[in-house]
């Protein structure tokens, strides 16, 4: 039966003319048609894997920034947080920089190089400034010169990463290119998931160079996995297409574009009636040019509310970090540190992706037209929901934190036993001839004395806005005793649960923590102190526990 072949529109030399009648060949060529279009660019592969692994080392970096910036620079939640969204802000600047450089001098491979490269370095530097034992000028000088290598890095190649996995594709592939950015875009948030995942427990569970928090692993890590993204890159070198740059500046072509149609609307001397005010930028750009300035200026409109989302959203790993300090963080037998709650970011989109495209959109097809405008609508709608629900849990935190005293005065909190011998429970812990009740009481900062069996006991409260534990006991021998300790007016750092020690006779012992088998875990190393007035342990669960601890303490004294 005859047939003919010949080259279609695309260059593929297995397009089929309709003289094809026999169904066998007809399938064998259709099979040729689907390989030829349906296979990938071997180049892109390497690319999923370099943005893979770039994304860990900024999210997984970024996500421990708020409270490295907080425990080892001691800045206050505020100072924090503003250092944080400054590293943001040139962050996500940068890349305007970074498309220029591709597009007029460089081009987008030689960008990506380069920038690769300036990234490790800048995570070198940060890792070394949060080795404990340097100096304090030493560590912020290598801190902050790594924060500001990294923004200019991330910001220089995140341009280019899309655009280059776009070079390798052939035009006739564009339904391939499309699925390819799928790909694409799940490898950015797995990446970011496992980041926020990991560098959190790495901060917060592993203890090295005599410090609770291992800070220099956390951020090594993300370093390692920056070094590996730049070896997986220059592993397919030699597989790339490489466009040369185009040498338009076309953010200055726009620019003057705008500028010249705007000005000649609002102070020109030609008032001649025009569709639209751009169009008065003619004859010095061409009607081709002045077209893409108005398509560009509706897409900048659509996209105007955009950066008060953003602005939002970028609290994810700032205030809501500070925010998740002062919970729990117990979800059943899982324990969520403060700075892994960003991970539930990428893991529901990852989880509501594929239900939003398989099950809701078709569903809601069938009711009302689905649009993209209509999608970003709802989406800004349920992300100032989330926000006000934030401010609502932040109302019911902020009823449970530990309040301060004013300027210049103490908490005081009166504990004891049964009224010392020959004192009635009217004047048991009198402080200054003032009897306290066993509230918490708020009281000038200074030095104090109480009645002990006609003793004058001082009692130090003279550092201004703390708070003071004082034990009121009858020894063992019926005389009186005061104890005293000062305690901080906040939560726990690490997600740890603290129990201070306040004890009527020192005879020596130990105090710790045991979990549900009753054995002292590894990781528990802060749960074990001293059996001494001021002393405390800290109880942190482990990432999978039932958060079922024991508290025991023996005296020396009872095992001799």
């Amino acid at each position: 039966m005859p047939t003919s072949l010949s080259d279609d529109s695309s260059g593929s030399p297995f397009a089929i003319q309709p003289a094809v009648r026999d169904p066998y060949l007809f399938l064998f060529f259709r099979w040729k048609i689907i390989q030829h279009r349906f296979v990938y660019p071997p180049a892109v592969f390497f690319m999923l894997g370099n943005e893979l692994c770039e994304r860990f080392s900024f999210y997984g970096m970024r996500a421990i920034l708020t409270l490295y910036l907080k425990f080892e620079h001691h800045f206050s939640n505020s100072t924090a947080t503003l250092i944080y969204h400054l590293f943001s802000c040139i962050a996500y600047f940068t890349p305007l920089i970074g498309s220029l450089l591709a597009d007029c001098w460089l081009g987008r491979f030689k960008v990506i190089l380069f920038g690769s490269i300036i990234y490790v370095f800048g995570h070198a530097l940060l890792s070394g400034g949060a080795v404990p034992f340097l100096s304090t000028g030493v560590r912020s000088t290598f801190d902050f010169s790594g924060l500001l290598v990294i923004a200019l890095a991330t910001g220089a190649i995140k341009p280019c990463v899309s655009a280059f996995a776009a070079d390798q594709f052939r035009e006739d592939q564009a339904d391939l290119r499309a699925q390819f950015f799928s790909f694409f875009y799940f490898a950015i948030n797995t990446g970011s998931l496992f980041a926020i995942f990991l560098t959190p427990i790495l901060r917060g569970r592993v203890h090295c160079m005599g410090s609770k928090y291992c800070f220099p692993l956390a951020f090594g890590v993300p370093g390692v996995l920056m070094l590996i993204a730049l070896l997986i890159f220059l592993a397919a070198v030699k597989l790339y297409k490489k466009p040369p740059p185009s040498k338009d500046n076309i953010g200055r072509q726009v620019a003057s574009c705008v500028y010249t149609g705007a000005s000649r609307s609002i102070c020109g001397k030609n008032k001649k009636p025009v569709d639209h005010w751009l169009d008065r930028a003619a004859p010095e750009h061409s009607s081709q040019l002045i077209e893409e300035c108005k398509r560009f200026l509706a897409v900048v409109l659509i996209f105007s509310p955009l950066p008060f989302f953003w602005a939002l959203y970028d609290q994810q790993g700032s205030t809501w970090i500070l925010q998740a300090q002062r919970l729990n963080g117990r979800l059943g037998f899982f324990t969520m540190l403060p700075d892994q709650v960003n991970a539930l970011n990428p893991l529901l989109i990852l989880i509501f992706v594929p239900i939003f495209e398989g099950l809701i959109y078709p569903a809601a097809r069938k009711v009302v037209k689905v649009t993209p405008l209509r999608k970003i609508s709802i989406g800004l709608l349920l992300a100032a929901l989330s926000f006000a629900m934030a401010g609502i849990l932040q109302l019911e935190v902020n009823k449970t934190m530990e309040p301060s005293p004013a300027e210049g005065r103490v908490f005081i909190q009166k504990v004891g036993n049964a009224p010392v011998s020959g004192f009635s429970s009217d004047t048991f812990g009198q402080i200054n001839g003032g009897a306290l009740s066993s509230e918490k009481t708020e009281l000038d900062a200074g030095m104090y004395s109480a009645d002990v069996n006609g003793n004058k006991v001082p009692i130090n409260l003279t550092d201004p806005n703390a708070g003071y534990v004082v034990g009121f006991f009858e020894n063992s021998n019926g005389s009186g005793d005061v104890k005293q300790f000062k305690y901080r007016n906040e939560k726990t750092e690490n997600g740890a649960t603290r129990i201070h020690v306040l004890v009527p006779e020192e005879d020596g012992g130990r105090i710790f923590a045991c979990n549900n088998d009753g054995e002292l875990d590894d990781h528990n190393s802060d749960a074990v102190a001293d059996l001494k007035t001021g002393n405390y342990i800290d109880i942190l669960p482990g990432l999978f526990c039932l958060n079922d601890f024991s508290i025991k303490f023996y005296k020396f004294r009872d095992v001799q």
